[in-house]
């Protein structure tokens, strides 16, 4: 049983639900989807301020969620967009 439980944990798969470079949002968001239980990850890409990156910094933010958590998360989005 126990063996299962890590296997399916391990497998879980992350599908991205959301992305956006505006902090406010992603926070909005993320407290969202935290308040209906419902488990995240988040992943950020930043571009620019490096050498031939221009001139300022972009981060976007990318929250994931379970495959099986996507309608959910989708309800809980939308809720409040």
């Amino acid at each position: 049983m126990l063996k299962n439980l890590i296997k399916n944990l391990l497998q879980a798969k992350w599908e991205i639900v959301f992305s956006t470079q505006n902090i406010e949002k992603y926070a909005k968001v993320k407290g969202k989807l935290l308040n209906n239980k419902i488990k995240i990850k988040t992943e950020m890409c930043s571009s620019g301020g490096g050498q031939g990156g221009g001139y300022g910094f972009a981060t976007t933010y990318h929250i994931l969620v379970r495959s099986e958590d996507i309608h959910k998360a989708n309800e809980a989005i939308h809720s409040i967009c």
